[in-house]
């Protein structure tokens, strides 16, 4: 009895457990991908993936799962807990390679395609602090954006770029949208939004009717800066993406992609890319994430492609 009792509970834990996909490699009838938090981004974009997946591949279950993003994605796909992912594109390559937050590589990971909208940065200060450089930061304290995210591991190389260490200023772990408000308030002297414009936070902050400024980095750091990480991207804010901004801003920009376990059947993932490509204005209409993607720009990943993504881009003369 209690034999079959354990049996029971593992079958229901295997179908409990998230990101799972039916059939052995090479013989997969079901994908999974791993995305973020419903309401965000990633989530509307597995949404727009799995839409067109399943319209034009017969017989294909695609399951979208909600996980904790950029960070944790790459080891769900790497694991093969999940067979497809978004993560941001710095995060695919330090996962690829065991570079912090990672503790070790993750070898199982490929590119599947790149050029979904990225994570642009915005450092936003209240006029009346008098920051206007990444020096002026030394001794402040700054809104880094949730524990987890990203955006206090680009913030660590800015200020390392600028000469300056983490040990130089106070972080402050909490949303975008709850830094922004402590930041109105005087609690920080500066927050930091990391998403494709216009961000929900930075027009809360605008819409609070105090002068502030989004921090422009120069050309100089960013020349350097691109040089040393060039995973990273630049990227010009247009004048007037927010009320209170009459002027464009240049900054800077991670960068975001899919990633698929290599394992992940050739032919499959050929048809997968092949969907992806000839349906990408239903994508672009579905999910805002996918309005930057280009079929030139998909095989620049940061990470080696897939096999079936590589033959399609290949045939399509956008890959050597």
């Amino acid at each position: 009895m209690k034999r079959r009792i354990a049996a029971v509970l593992l079958v229901v834990l295997m179908a409990l457990s998230g990101c799972q996909s039916s059939g052995g490699a090479g013989a997969k009838k079901a994908v999974s991908i791993a995305t973020a938090a419903m309401g965000g981004g990633y989530y509307s974009l597995g949404i727009g993936i799995s839409e067109i997946l399943k319209a034009n591949i017969d017989n294909l279950d695609v399951t979208v799962e909600v996980t904790g993003g950029t960070v944790e994605n790459p080891g769900l796909v790497n694991s093969g807990e999940c067979d497809l992912g978004i993560a941001n594109t710095d995060m695919a390559y330090f996962a690829s390679i065991g570079e912090e937050p990672f503790d070790v590589a993750s070898t199982n990971l490929a590119g599947w395609f790149g050029g979904a909208a990225g994570g642009v940065v915005h450092y936003c200060v209240l006029e009346s602090s008098g920051i206007s450089t990444i020096d002026d930061l030394v001794g402040k304290t700054i809104a880094v954006g949730p524990q987890g995210n990203s955006t206090s591991l680009f913030l660590r190389k800015v200020l390392e770029t600028a000469g300056h260490g983490w040990n130089d200023i106070t972080p402050s772990y909490m949303s975008f949208s709850e830094g922004m408000q402590a930041l109105s308030d005087g609690k920080v002297d500066m927050a930091i939004a990391s998403a494709y414009p216009p961000v929900s936070a930075v027009q809360e902050l605008a819409a609070t009717g105090k002068a502030y400024r989004i921090l422009e980095f120069d050309d100089t750091f960013r020349a350097t800066f691109l040089e040393m990480y060039p995973y990273y991207s630049e990227f010009v804010i247009p004048a007037n993406s927010y009320d209170g901004q009459p002027n464009e801003i240049k900054t800077l920009s991670t960068e975001n992609m899919t990633i698929v376990n290599k394992d992940l059947d050739e032919e499959l993932v050929y048809q997968m890319t092949k969907a992806i490509f000839e349906n990408l204005d239903t994508l672009k209409i579905s999910a805002t994430s996918a309005a930057t993607m280009t079929l030139e720009g998909a095989p620049a990943t940061g990470i080696e492609l897939h096999p079936g993504a590589a033959r399609y881009y290949r045939e399509m003369g956008v890959l050597d």
